[in-house]
């Protein structure tokens, strides 16, 4: 009996173990592609509004680990943390036509080899000129139109890493690009362009189901990107 409880305890030990070494990051994108994480002893998540997502872009999640080195590191250099399975992109260092989203953390999943896949606000020049004309009719509208809004959040794309200075390229997963991912399938494509309204058909709600039907994101991997638009408060 005592043989046996001795046993169980180091079991559960090394099952606590495993799991606590779940928690890792990536300094990186090519540290990401060449599989080189830094172990991380555990990590809090904290999901952000719907309306301060809504405005900011990006900032889904803060992530922290109670400890000020390791939580500066998170802030300012990691490039994605992996909490077991899921993956949380930090979203401080990627740019889209010269425009960024603000400091924080979103979901995101692998697509092929070394892609990276996230849902996001739509940023750019002609979502500058949107966003200053909301802004217009106030914050309290804003708040009662931030579940709506989250539901016309767009796809991107990672697949270099930091120029020279620091900043990421990211890819708006527009009808260009889904055309080059799904040519040779011509029902999907007919169901794609199936709505015609130019801005919700590149809307994440429309094209991932697309993409997974494609075979172009995991079974399942898809939904952990729609599922992050109502995670938040």
């Amino acid at each position: 009996m005592k043989n046996l409880r001795l046993f169980l305890s180091v079991l559960l030990m090394s099952i606590s173990t495993s799991v606590f070494a779940q928690y890792r990051y990536c300094s990186s994108y090519e540290d990401f592609c060449a599989n080189k994480w830094t172990k991380l002893d555990t990590v809090y998540c904290e999901s952000r509004s719907k309306a301060k997502q809504t405005w900011l872009g990006g900032n889904d999640f803060k992530l922290t680990t109670g400890d000020e080195a390791t939580d500066k590191i998170l802030k300012k250099e990691a490039f994605i943390v992996m909490d077991d399975d899921t993956l949380y992109l930090n979203t401080r260092s990627l740019r889209y036509e010269k425009t960024q989203f603000e400091n924080g953390y979103t979901k995101a999943i692998r697509v092929g080899k070394n892609d990276l896949m996230f849902v996001n606000m739509k940023i750019g020049k002609e979502a500058q000129t949107r966003m200053i004309a909301s802004m217009v009719m106030g914050t309290v509208a804003s708040a009662i139109n931030a579940n709506s809004m989250m539901k016309q959040q767009v796809c991107y794309i990672i697949s270099e890493g930091a120029d020279t200075k620091g900043r990421i390229p990211i890819q708006l997963i527009d009808d260009d690009m889904v055309e080059k991912k799904i040519s040779n399938n011509s029902d999907l494509l007919k169901e794609y362009y199936s709505e015609k309204d130019n801005d919700k058909r590149i809307r994440a709600t429309h094209v991932i189901p697309i993409l997974e039907k494609a075979g172009k994101i995991a079974a399942g991997k898809g939904s952990i990107l729609l599922q992050a638009l109502g995670e938040q408060k």
